[in-house]
């Protein structure tokens, strides 16, 4: 299969979606907008509903003004929480146009007949490092603050979920937490523990309601923690990070055997894909297949239990780079299938 990260460079609702139903055409995930407008920033995106946010459009920012956060507004978030009122945590069209054109817009009569279905949300340990409270401290240091982001992004997953599995009844739905800051735990810049960090992606991962879960990171980091959150996708940007992940080829082994999938980000997120040729990109991903075999694990189990994606969301490219990735990785799905089925 090949799908995407979820972000593109365009403005354009209609030629975004386009562009990934025809290029992803078995796993279309529905496209994030950023440059359309700032709520399309994949933390403000899923911001919506919280307690104590804020959102400045024009000065481009999301940050908790806890100091200004009442026990009322804490009381009524807590009780949407135990009643599971999903439609409070709704990510509105103001905030996601591509996920509204998947969801009873133009195109959800596209999705018909596809076997899957993506979504994407941002992780809670990336959320909780980079949206910060008042006086620019990361919220995930904030107990209080931790937890409201943990609930809040896993009910924005479980009614995405049930959206995207109402658009397209016959799809599997895959849903995937985007967790680039990943790369920063473990650093002495970052105060917080692996326990924390798996803990807090668990929780937000659990019942989320989608057949199919994932997680992404686009730059090395301990892969371990991917592996132990349980999700059954595992994403990691091939492109870059090839040598530090296939380090960890017990956990890969580990995973594989339990029936999950890795994703390799092996098609670049960057102008580079412009000019490659899907060919090239497979002698990479055989590259780390010759290097997995040779480290024990069967080449075709692992070609079987693999997803080609871009290394990265694509939003900070250009449009023609982006239109060039999505095909690229098309085109190196249809290549592979051809030659391990």
């Amino acid at each position: 299969m090949a799908t995407a990260i979820g972000s593109l460079p365009h403005t354009d609702t209609g030629a975004a979606c386009r562009l990934m139903l025809e290029n992803l055409t078995g796993m279309p995930p529905w496209p994030q907008l950023p440059a359309r407008c700032f709520l399309e920033n994949m933390y403000a995106q899923y911001s919506e509903g919280l307690p104590g946010i804020r959102v400045d459009e024009s000065a481009r920012r999301v940050w908790f003004q806890s100091d200004e956060m009442t026990a009322d507004e804490l009381e009524e978030f807590y009780r949407l929480v135990i009643e599971e009122d999903l439609d409070s945590f709704a990510v509105s069209e103001r905030y996601a146009a591509g996920l509204a054109g998947f969801l009873g817009g133009e195109f959800e009569e596209e999705l018909e007949g596809r076997p899957f279905i993506k979504g994407q949300v941002t992780g809670p340990v990336t959320f909780g490092l980079t949206v910060s409270d008042q006086d620019g401290r990361a919220s995930l240091y904030d107990g209080t603050l931790e937890q409201a982001i943990v609930k809040g992004l896993n009910l924005k997953a479980r009614w995405q979920s049930r959206e995207l599995k109402r658009a397209a009844p016959e799809a599997d739905v895959v849903l995937f937490f985007d967790e680039p800051y990943l790369v920063s735990v473990g650093s002495a810049l970052v105060g917080v523990t692996r326990e924390q960090v798996i803990r807090d992606i668990k929780e937000c991962i659990a019942g989320c309601g989608a057949d199919v879960t994932g997680i992404h990171c686009c730059g090395n980091t301990d892969w371990s923690i991917l592996f132990e959150v349980g999700v059954d996708i595992v994403n990691f940007d091939a492109f870059g990070c090839l040598e530090g992940f296939t380090a960890y080829h017990r956990e890969i082994e580990a995973h594989i055997s339990r029936g999950g999938v890795i994703a390799w980000g092996v098609v670049p997120d960057s102008e580079k894909a412009i000019g490659l040729s899907a060919g090239g990109l497979a002698d990479i991903l055989e590259g780390a297949f010759d290097t997995l075999e040779g480290r024990g694990i069967d080449r075709e189990t692992l070609a079987r239990q693999s997803i080609v994606t871009p290394a990265c969301g694509l939003g900070p490219t250009s449009v023609e780079a982006a239109g060039a990735a999505l095909s690229l990785t098309g085109e190196l799905s249809n290549l592979l299938r051809m030659r391990y089925f």
